[in-house]
């Protein structure tokens, strides 16, 4: 899943183990997370900025993201 899509699902609400929902201060909170670790795109990949620091790079998609997917595949 690409970030514009993860924002977009985060966005518009969606279902979760098959209930509707509309976007609630919990989906802000999530969206304001995915925000932060968006990719920076390098040469040959992406990395997350918010995850990396001087001594060692995270590519993209980081583990925050990584985590916020597979709960959001439900």
């Amino acid at each position: 899943m690409t970030h514009d899509e993860l924002t977009k699902l985060i966005r518009t609400g969606n279902e979760f183990a098959g209930i509707k929902y509309a976007p609630d201060s919990h989906t802000f909170a999530l969206r304001a997370v995915v925000e932060l670790h968006k990719p920076v795109e390098l040469i040959s990949s992406s990395m997350c900025l918010e995850c990396s620091s001087d001594e060692e790079t995270v590519g993209y998609p980081c583990p925050t993201i990584q985590a916020i997917e597979e709960a959001v595949q439900l």
